[in-house]
């Protein structure tokens, strides 16, 4: 699996835990090596999510001293101890937060829905959606402006793309994920992930990584 999107995703968090920080080279001259040394300290790879179990006051993403504790949100390290299938799409994802609904309980067009439970009451939210499009500039297409992108596969999924598209005008900020893969019945399937927050994709990107690779598609007959 491509790793171009660890690397994406690692600028990314870079950008938003030194902003958090208040960081600003400008006003402390004698930080000026402080831009480096985040780089080398907060680097995130979403194949390998960090360790939230300590949050100390202060370094803005969500924790607690006990992971186990269900009054943590500690996403990161949710494990996918559920899984759901329908329109010959199965997928895997964390069920102590989040709920799956099929079929009518969906939008039109969307197969699968995972959303927030009523137990989860964070303020950073994230809502995943499995569907078909009809090609891969279809799929993209739900993408306004220009998305960051990298080509990707998974063992079961190949020759896909991920975009994403970060807006930080809004209240709260939106990211949105679409990660596209066509199958050999000339359909496509997508994943895709909106999040909500100050810290919603670095809080899900980990768990949206993870997800991909149990997706699996039954061929049509």
């Amino acid at each position: 699996m491509s790793r171009n999107y660890g690397l994406l995703v690692g600028l990314m968090m870079l950008a938003l835990v030194w902003a958090a920080c208040g960081g600003d080279e400008s006003e402390d001259p004698e930080n000026e090596s402080a831009p480096s040394q985040a780089a080398t300290e907060t680097a995130f790879d979403p194949g390998a999510a960090p360790d939230l179990a300590i949050n100390p006051a202060g370094s803005g993403l969500p924790g607690c001293s006990d992971p186990s504790d269900r009054e943590c949100p500690a996403p990161l390290d949710l494990d996918l101890d559920a899984e759901v299938s329908d329109s010959g799409v199965t997928i895997r994802y964390p069920s102590r937060y989040f709920v799956a609904r099929t079929g009518s309980e969906n939008p039109d067009g969307v197969p699968i829905e995972i959303a927030p439970g009523d137990n989860y009451n964070f303020e950073d939210q994230a809502n995943f959606q499995v569907y078909f499009a009809e090609s891969m500039e279809n799929a993209l297409s739900v993408l306004e402006g220009e998305p960051e992108t990298t080509e990707w596969s998974t063992d079961r999924l190949t020759g896909g793309t991920i975009a994403v598209v970060k807006d930080r005008e809004q209240t709260p900020p939106i990211n949105t994920t679409v990660g596209a893969f066509p199958l050999d019945d000339g359909r496509v399937v997508v994943l895709k992930l909106v999040t909500t927050g100050k810290y919603g994709w670095d809080l899900f990107s980990a768990t949206y990584d993870r997800m991909l690779d149990t997706l699996t598609v039954e061929p049509v007959e």
